[in-house]
């Protein structure tokens, strides 16, 4: 985003340099290679809002689920969130979320509401609706020493997957996941906090979770990870390059099922590490 020059460093979450939320200790500081990313500002006014615009290459002002409305602005570098003021835990997740799919569409990258792991020095994108579990098998997967490399958005830019606020909110405890937690967003999710890690990884492949009756990985054609990645990415209607989403669905991806039974996540966990351990060991060799 070009705009007015920014007098500090910011924070580095999301392939942005973003200013205005250096309270948060969710998000790191910019440091680094970070430091020529994107910049955005986000503010907050409790102020009547403006009216809702439609998305396009410069702007966009919409309401959000909360009643909130939020306007960025690609060309003065902004983000304004305009309502009551939100304590700045929650405004690095997940109202920072909206603002960096935003910004990162106008700066030709790809979105995805998607969490993501590293294993085997790669990114693993866990791509699915809000219901599907992806943030209690990402705890899982943190409580047995695998890093978390996002939460709730992944942003890609070639082959780069970029990293999110360092933390995970969920719904329930997770049985079995010796993580601490506290309460945020009014005591309606528990955060467990994250180890700081990479800027950006190498993506390696993709996991669709869903529920089922037994722990299976099936793998998915590439065919049918194009048609997925394609209508899942954020904001349809920004212009993509054709090249780079055929180079996302041309790696590794597995549908993941597992029962609605927490017995079943060290099963789980384990069937996850093999395979994406056996598909990094056989992309090495290639």
């Amino acid at each position: 985003m070009s705009g007015e020059i920014m007098p500090t460093a910011g924070r580095g979450v999301y392939g942005l340099r973003v200013h205005g939320l250096d309270e948060s200790s969710e998000l790191p500081p910019a440091e680094g290679g970070a430091l020529g990313w994107p910049a955005v500002r986000v503010d907050q006014l409790d102020v009547p809002p403006p009216p809702p615009v439609p998305l396009d290459d410069r702007r966009s002002t919409r309401i959000l689920a909360d009643g909130r409305t939020l306007s960025v602005d690609r060309l003065r570098g902004t983000a304004t969130f305009y309502g009551p003021p939100l304590a700045p835990d929650v405004l690095a997740h997940p109202y920072l979320a909206p603002v960096a799919t935003t910004v990162n569409r106008w700066a030709g990258r790809e979105t995805f509401h998607s969490g993501a792991f590293v294993l085997a020095g790669r990114a693993w994108a866990v791509l699915g609706p809000r219901t599907a579990g992806k943030s209690s098998l990402l705890a899982a997967l943190a409580a047995r020493d695998v890093s978390v490399l996002t939460d709730d958005i992944l942003v890609v830019d070639g082959v780069d997957a970029f990293a999110g606020p360092r933390c995970v909110d969920l719904r329930h405890p997770v049985p079995g996941v010796a993580l601490p937690a506290r309460g945020v967003r009014a005591g309606d999710r528990l955060r467990v906090g994250l180890p700081p890690i990479a800027p950006h990884v190498p993506l390696g492949g993709w996991l669709f979770p869903r529920w089922g009756d037994a722990v299976t990985l099936t793998r998915l054609p590439a065919a049918a990870l194009l048609a997925r990645l394609a209508s899942r990415r954020s904001f349809g209607q920004l212009p993509s390059d054709p090249g780079a989403l055929l180079s996302l669905a041309a790696l590794p991806a597995w549908e993941l099922t597992r029962p609605r039974d927490w017995a079943a996540l060290d099963d789980t966990y384990r069937l996850v590490v093999d395979t994406v351990a056996t598909s990094s060991a056989v992309g090495a060799t290639r």
